[in-house]
């Protein structure tokens, strides 16, 4: 019996449903397909028995990548499956990876209305996926599973923006929020996001049938059926509802023919365009770019459970004493610390992910600190302790620090203390950005991005997630790529960009190239006063370890950047030396000791 292949692509996945001409479902796939649309829709049709295809279709969301007999619209294909399995639906809410969308129909069961999401990432899927990068979970199913599971109170969370989420998320992990309260009162902000815009004050016809990949999260679920009063309807296919229509529509109208098809490589179609490029290869060639060598560098595992791997990097020798300043950056993305001497010498440094544990984060710090005392016979005598960094006054009060200072006032006497001729700062951070001028020492602007995840550090790292690239490996692949333009105004515009030279064709490395492009125009657009910008400009905060991103600033600015080799340290670097400046000889720090303590954090609502 000839059969009928429905494919269905989408920003993020790869959907696909194999049905007989009778229309029943004899298979069906669905996988995350990270970029590599090709060779995701191989694989699939590998597994499928090519001799008994007697068509393919697909929705106008799918690459225009494969031969074909029909296409057909995504909402006529979604209502189409939608009808067969639940024929007195009167709502359809989809939610997918980029978008998501209300139809409704009138008591006759005709189309009424189709309502979507304006060009935002908030109430998708991959504003859940970006959560997901951050708190550094292997998976959104994952997410779901801990979201679920919270029976507790959860923290209110902006769902209109990653920014706001991830601030939000930050004072959460201050106020002592537990991991699962933070992962549900996501899935309830993102529902929250999904029917403000779409329901506004208007009721809700029921039945409502839940379709897309997000209607497989049960902790989405659970927070729409505590809004609708009821449960949204899903099937064992709503996430596929997209391909099994457009198989449907079709042996609706046509009948199957034998494709003879040889091979699964040869229904692609080859591209023979022209492939255009909007900015030259990424080279670094006016400014001197450090090594990041040290004495000793390894990675200490701490022992306490959900730890996260601490990068040790031992830059002096170290006498058996030692009158040290320590300063702890405690950020949304990554925890850093730095041990300095009395003569403002830097002797260690430590980067560790926060995670959403900050005091975690901060206790496998204080351990690795702990472990090179006991490892080298090393008795340390702290003068000092400061914290700066979002989680700065969270975690300055339990170690006992001496002062907690904001982030641009470190980063800025860090700068100096490395050359006292630096004017302009550009830091690019996990979920903020800033662009600080100097003169003297002494900062004379300083600006922050507003409330939009792109010309982040995290964007970099979501797109390199879903593009399948190592973060470690970014810099290298990108580099000596030319590279398409893409949308630098927000997270969904440039996935948009992405999703589409990637079915034009493009390699992904000169995709992954593209987005450090969009990175630095947001940057210089929405952060940065490039009147302003001096001569000698620093680059501060981890992703200036991306050489790449160096390049490609120095490519629009025409100028030198100037990075240090302790450019992701910064933050603590600046805090520690404030101390030395104010001369502090007696530290209230509580002392090393304290990462092995079990410090109950509780919280309370008024």
């Amino acid at each position: 019996m000839l059969q009928i292949l429905g494919i269905d692509i989408g920003s993020v996945s790869v959907s696909c449903a194999l049905l007989d001409k009778n229309q029943e479902v004899i298979k069906t796939y669905y996988h995350i397909h990270h970029g590599a649309i090709s060779d995701t829709l191989i694989n699939v049709l590998k597994d499928i028995d090519l001799e008994k295809l007697g068509a393919i279709v697909a929705t106008t969301s799918t690459p225009d990548i494969i031969k074909k007999n029909y296409v057909y619209n995504n909402q006529l294909a979604i209502i189409t499956a939608v009808k067969k399995y639940h024929p007195d639906v009167r709502t359809i809410l989809i939610a997918g990876g980029e978008n998501f969308g209300l139809i409704t129909f009138n008591g006759s069961g005709d189309y009424e209305n189709y309502k979507t999401n304006s060009t935002c990432a908030a109430g998708t899927g991959s504003f859940l996926d970006q959560q997901v990068s951050r708190l550094k979970l292997e998976s959104i199913e994952k997410l779901d599973e801990i979201a679920f599971s919270n029976k507790d109170i959860i923290p209110p969370v902006a769902s209109r923006c990653a920014v706001f989420a991830k601030t939000d998320i930050i004072h959460a992990q201050q106020e002592g929020y537990s991991l699962p309260q933070i992962c549900d009162s996501l899935c309830e902000g993102l529902v929250k996001n999904i029917t403000d815009t779409l329901f506004g004050d208007e009721p809700v016809k029921k039945p409502v049938v839940f379709a897309g990949g997000v209607s497989m999260n049960k902790a989405v679920i659970k927070h729409l059926t505590a809004l609708f009063g009821s449960a949204p309807v899903t099937g064992e296919y709503s996430h596929l509802y997209g391909a099994i229509g457009a198989a449907l529509l079709y042996l609706n109208e046509k009948k199957l023919i034998q494709m003879n098809i040889q091979s699964p490589e040869s229904i692609l179609i080859e591209k023979k365009k022209k492939l255009e490029y909007g900015y030259p290869p990424l080279k670094l060639e006016l400014s001197d770019y450090p090594d990041f060598e040290s004495l000793e560098k390894f990675n200490y595992i701490p022992k306490k459970k959900d730890a996260i791997p601490v990068e040790v990097d031992i830059y002096e020798i170290l006498s058996s004493e030692e009158n040290i300043y320590m300063g702890i950056d405690i950020g949304s993305t990554s925890t850093k610390a730095v041990l300095i001497d009395e003569h403002m010498n830097v002797l260690a440094g430590f980067y560790t992910m926060t995670a959403g544990q900050p005091l975690l984060a901060a206790q496998s710090i204080l351990e690795a600190i702990n472990y090179i005392s006991l490892k080298k016979n090393i008795k340390f005598q702290f003068k000092g302790v400061a914290t700066t960094g979002a989680g700065r006054k969270f975690i300055g009060k339990i170690i006992g620090a001496d002062f907690m200072i904001d982030e641009i006032t470190s980063h800025a006497r860090a700068a100096f203390k490395l050359d006292p001729q630096v004017d302009t700062i550009i830091e690019i951070g996990g979920q903020d950005s800033k662009f600080t001028t100097l003169k003297n020492g002494m900062v004379t602007f300083s600006v922050m991005n507003n409330v939009c995840a792109a010309g982040t550090g995290s964007f970099i790292e979501e797109q390199a997630l879903k593009l399948g690239c190592a973060l470690n490996e970014y810099s290298k692949r990108a580099l000596n790529k030319p590279s398409p333009v893409s949308s630098d105004r927000c997270t969904v515009f440039m996935e948009r960009d992405i999703n589409y030279y990637l079915g034009e064709g493009y390699a992904v490395d000169e995709i992954l190239a593209s987005v450090l492009h969009s990175v630095r125009d947001n940057y210089l657009s929405k952060v940065a006063r490039e009147a302003n910008i001096g001569k000698k400009i620093f680059f501060q905060g981890a992703t200036a370890r991306n050489k790449a991103l160096v390049a490609a600033f120095e490519d629009k600015l025409e100028k030198p950047i100037y990075v240090s080799k302790y450019c992701h340290l910064t933050g603590a670097l600046g805090s520690a030396l404030i101390l030395i400046d104010n001369n502090i000889q007696q530290s209230k720090f509580r002392g090393i000791s304290l990462y092995n303590d079990e410090i109950p954090v509780e919280s309370e609502i008024c």
